[in-house]
């Protein structure tokens, strides 16, 4: 059993979704999610809530437990995301996919690798991700992850994984562009753009079956 929380109320949850359909039976898991999914959830309050559940999940007998938590948090523009990210280093059952500039970014990953950096803006993902099958319109006002959308984003499940941790590879053995500074590799909120969606994909048991 997993556990994710993410910021928005629809996007992340309605792709949670679908690949809870798509392989909960053939990877034997299932996904929890909060049943209530405010639209403005900050980092901070993310973070907050997957504490909140690992301190309750510590209380079940371990058969009960969950094996693992997931916070998914968006670069954006947030002031409070290196707060929250630090309030969640320590703890051994919960683990981070940081999406920079956000989500959608991975959701492009489908189609195609881009590494040009957004510095958190979503204009320019959004902008490519709408030109791709299926996306027309998405943007703002338009977040779903309808049953359209999901049968053009399934086939394409092992590109954007392959995509995601060549991004993450790149920066882990310093052939990436991003700044460095005098760091021997990026930190995460230097990987832009990047997606750590691939991380739970393969903590699922998902790779095997794309």
């Amino acid at each position: 059993m997993f556990y994710a929380v993410a910021e928005g109320a629809v996007t992340e949850y309605d792709y949670l979704t679908m690949l809870q359909n798509a392989f909960s039976r053939q990877c034997s898991y299932r996904i929890d999610m909060p049943k209530y999914r405010s639209d403005d959830m900050k980092p901070w309050k993310v973070a907050q809530r997957a504490l909140t559940v690992a301190e309750e999940d510590a209380l079940r007998p371990d058969n009960e437990q969950y094996a693992e938590i997931w916070a998914l948090f968006d670069r954006d523009q947030h002031g409070d995301l290196d707060d929250a990210l630090s309030a969640l280093k320590e703890h051994s059952k919960i683990r981070v996919a940081l999406s920079h500039p956000s989500f959608d970014f991975w959701l492009y990953l489908h189609y195609g690798l881009y590494d040009q950096p957004q510095d958190g803006r979503n204009h320019q993902v959004h902008q490519l991700l709408s030109q791709r099958p299926g996306f027309a319109g998405f943007g703002a006002r338009d977040k779903r992850i309808t049953k359209a959308r999901a049968d053009h984003l399934m086939p394409r499940l092992k590109t954007a994984f392959d995509n995601a941790r060549s991004l993450d590879r790149r920066c882990a053995s310093g052939r990436c562009s991003h700044p460095r500074g005098s760091e021997p590799r990026c930190g995460l909120l230097d990987q832009d753009p990047s997606s750590g969606m691939w991380r739970l994909l393969e903590s699922l048991g998902i790779p095997p079956f794309l």
